[in-house]
């Protein structure tokens, strides 16, 4: 088999859809088959749990594996068809088995999951030049209480060039200003800093501890 390449970049399998679509788990990874054009082909994909996806298709009267489709240089038009269905399952599978994943860290995962499953609130991705900058409203008063984004840790004025996912949470400009330590947590990155903070997530703040500053932002979101 062949592992395709750059296939679901930012994205991540959703393991109920596959099984929905069809897939079978064997041996820890996935596989699918399918018939091409006619029953000619089996096309088969594997897909690994760590998102690696590889695919195979074999001539069904001879046995043997068909490649021609993946030579672009030499594509005619029969192995331009195959091409075709080959690329029209793979683009099903895209679309109806991975859902996006623009954020790649544990603790921004989890934080997510804790939005989504305390207050039903998704990410709202609002900016076309900022794919990588979401905010999250409270539905009662539209207003926001939490925007994620991936920057530089240089942006917080720390002397690194590594890109670190954080969040802004809303809080009291009391509460900000003790919070506010330029190492665990930071003036709010291009919002108001005398009501918001920016915290890393990469682990310098317990997961337990951004709830709760959520929790405050979530019940601040009814009033400003």
């Amino acid at each position: 088999m062949r592992e395709v390449k750059d296939f679901i970049k930012d994205k991540k399998i959703d393991l109920k859809r596959l099984e929905k679509f069809g897939f079978k788990l064997k041996d820890n990874s996935y596989y699918y088959d399918i018939f091409l054009l006619n029953n000619q082909f089996k096309m088969t994909v594997k897909i690994n749990l760590d998102n690696s996806i590889f695919t195979e298709i074999i001539d069904v009267e001879t046995s043997e594996p068909y490649v021609l489709h993946l030579l672009e240089m030499k594509r005619s038009g029969y192995s331009e068809k195959v091409y075709r269905a080959y690329s029209e399952v793979l683009d099903k599978i895209k679309k109806e088995c991975f859902e996006d994943e623009i954020f790649k860290t544990y603790y921004t995962n989890e934080i997510v999951d804790y939005i989504k499953n305390k207050y039903g609130d998704e990410l709202e991705f609002l900016w076309e030049k900022s794919p990588k900058t979401a905010v999250v409203r409270r539905k009662s008063s539209k207003k926001w209480y939490a925007v994620i984004l991936t920057l530089s840790k240089r942006k917080l004025n720390l002397d690194s060039d590594e890109a670190v996912e954080i969040i802004n949470l809303h809080n009291s400009p009391e509460k900000i200003e003790k919070l506010i330590d330029n190492k665990r947590y930071f003036p709010a990155y291009h919002m108001n800093k005398k009501h918001w903070c920016t915290i890393c997530l990469d682990g310098t703040v317990e997961l337990e501890k951004i709830y709760k500053l959520i929790d405050i932002s979530y019940e601040l979101a009814k009033w400003y």
